[in-house]
């Protein structure tokens, strides 16, 4: 905490230095007290005060060359007493600037705190809030499986796994943020890991009648090094992304390829396609398509982080034919089939 003085007190400190300085010959140099006053209100003043002041202090040293009147002194003495006086003006400029820095670099410290405790704040409110979210939520699922199948069964459980999933998506994003994705890098099947995707996806695809086509070429094993849970998070986001920008009885595809030393997936839709002023900031963090209502800004920031994580790429266009398309680049692993 910094202790504020009386603007008097600095005040009072300076007048003191000039009457010693006048009372003085001009042979005597004590304007280097002048740091005193500098020192003790440099937490009050703003730096165009601080220069001001600065100005103040160097004419009061210099003002002893002739006050009181100068006697007739040989032109070598002058000039090593106006020597010595600049010496300190030089000095209190150095002492001035080193202030201000000082000054400057404490503003950015408190303003560092702060932002720290904002975020330790914000994450403490995001995990107890996601997990006092989570628990209902569960909870509604558990006792769906009690109650026999039904349109509205199928309805409220479909909107609970939603919920689930922005659930799931605001957790991975402030951990992600927080201290970087932690992947459990291992070989495994982009074709099966699309397939699962797909299979969780399925029952809010037919509920909006929105055929799912999954083309991959070529065909046969499509190995590469990834963390398989994040990479099926990944596809999910996307593929939700496209059902909600559908509408009913279109198809979205789902394409696997491989190009050159990247595995390529590609998902398209067959809406109105994403707003112009939208795609550049589409994978930022709260980002929202102009043309959907649906989520939070979270899944396709996701998608990014994910992305980044495996040393790959992610872009999105618009379809010259229409709709919408998102396209995933993975590195393989070198001499993969």
């Amino acid at each position: 905490m910094v202790t504020r003085l009386p603007l008097g007190l600095v005040w009072a400190t300076w007048l003191l230095i000039l009457l010693l300085e006048l009372a003085t010959p001009p042979a005597v140099v004590v304007g280097i007290l002048y740091v005193v006053p500098l020192l003790l209100g440099a937490s009050q003043r703003t730096p165009a005060q601080a220069w001001r002041f600065l100005v103040i202090c160097c004419a009061s040293t210099m003002l002893n060359l002739l006050v009181p009147l100068p006697v007739h002194q040989h032109l070598a003495v002058v000039v090593v007493v106006v020597i010595d006086r600049l010496l300190v003006c030089l000095a209190l400029v150095v002492t001035t600037t080193l202030l201000i820095h000082n000054q400057q670099l404490q503003a950015r410290r408190m303003a560092q705190d702060v932002e720290l405790a904002r975020t330790q704040l914000r994450g403490d409110v995001i995990a107890t809030l996601a997990h006092d979210l989570k628990t209902p939520v569960l909870g509604t699922l558990s006792s769906l499986s009690l109650l026999e199948g039904g349109a509205v069964v199928e309805a409220i459980r479909a909107s609970q796994q939603r919920c689930l999933r922005l659930i799931d998506d605001l957790l991975q994003v402030f951990r992600a943020e927080q201290e970087g994705l932690q992947l459990q890098l291992q070989p495994c099947q982009l074709l099966t890991i699309a397939q699962e995707a797909l299979r969780t996806v399925e029952p809010i695809a037919r509920e909006r009648q929105i055929s799912l086509v999954l083309r991959q070429e070529p065909s046969g094993a499509m190995e590469l090094l990834a963390d398989a849970s994040l990479l099926q998070r990944l596809l999910e986001n996307l593929l939700l992304n496209a059902l909600h920008n559908s509408l009913r009885g279109q198809r979205v595809w789902l394409q696997l390829s491989r190009q050159g030393t990247a595995w390529l997936i590609d998902v398209r839709d067959g809406g109105r396609g994403f707003a112009a002023e939208d795609l550049p900031r589409l994978f930022q963090r709260f980002a929202r398509s102009g043309n959907s209502s649906a989520g939070v800004g979270l899944g396709l920031y996701l998608c990014r982080l994910i992305c980044e994580a495996h040393g790959g790429t992610i872009t999105a266009s618009n379809d010259p034919a229409g709709g919408a398309r998102v396209v995933v680049q993975l590195p393989h692993p070198a001499g993969s089939a």
